[in-house]
């Protein structure tokens, strides 16, 4: 298991300005994990999401709510994300090129790529957000409410991509997410930051660590 491990997380410690929210974070991110990250409005999930971002490199997060703006391809939305690993005349390598076509292929977007981004819908265009992620080798994905404001079928839609992502790449994802009920189908592992004021992490035990979030105790 060792072998497996990406990032060691231990004590960190998260909140507002002055305010601290929680402390003493700890958990380790293995490859393959898929970790729901739930906690009620304001808790603190997209300040530990950037958190974590900063910790290490190859941690690549996705924002909510990217707007679509007209004018970019599906293509080309997914190929200017990945500009940064570009040369001096904004070419990718062969393997970089081989890369997003994988990831193309893996989000199941192949059919889309030459569709204006402004006409997808909400699950297609977040399934783009990941595959440029997953262009860049991410090793891990953040993703803050990646179902938010889909209806239910794009909701389990995106969900189990991004299960199945874990487990053909080994790349390990954390997204946070309402839609508890949902999202424990598709994780592997849940983090909960809970009324108490406590962290709990468990991959054995999810529901119950998602009960923690409203009784305070698990």
């Amino acid at each position: 298991m060792i072998n497996d491990l990406i990032l060691k997380i231990r004590n960190l410690e998260i909140g507002y300005g002055k305010e601290t929210l929680y402390k003493g974070i700890s958990f380790d991110i293995r490859k393959g994990d898929c970790i729901m990250l739930c906690g009620a409005n304001g808790s603190g999930k997209t300040t530990l999401l950037k958190k974590i971002t900063s910790l290490c490199d190859n941690i690549i997060m996705i924002p909510a709510r990217i707007p679509k703006v007209a004018g970019f391809t599906t293509g080309e939305y997914i190929r200017l994300i990945c500009y940064k690993d570009s040369d001096a005349r904004g070419r990718l390598s062969a393997e970089q090129e081989d890369m997003l076509k994988d990831a193309i292929r893996m989000m199941s977007l192949d059919k889309l790529t030459d569709k204006d981004i402004s006409l997808l819908s909400d699950g297609e265009f977040q399934k783009a957000g990941i595959a440029s992620a997953l262009a860049r080798k991410a090793t891990v994905i953040l993703l803050d409410e990646p179902t938010a404001f889909l209806d239910a079928e794009n909701r389990l839609s995106v969900l189990n991509a991004l299960n199945g992502i874990c487990k053909q790449t080994g790349c390990a994802i954390i997204f946070s997410t309402h839609d508890l009920n949902d999202g424990l189908k598709a994780a592997t592992k849940v983090i909960a930051l809970c009324a108490d004021g406590h962290f709990r992490c468990s991959s054995e035990n999810m529901q119950e660590t998602v009960n923690g979030i409203f009784k305070g105790k698990v």
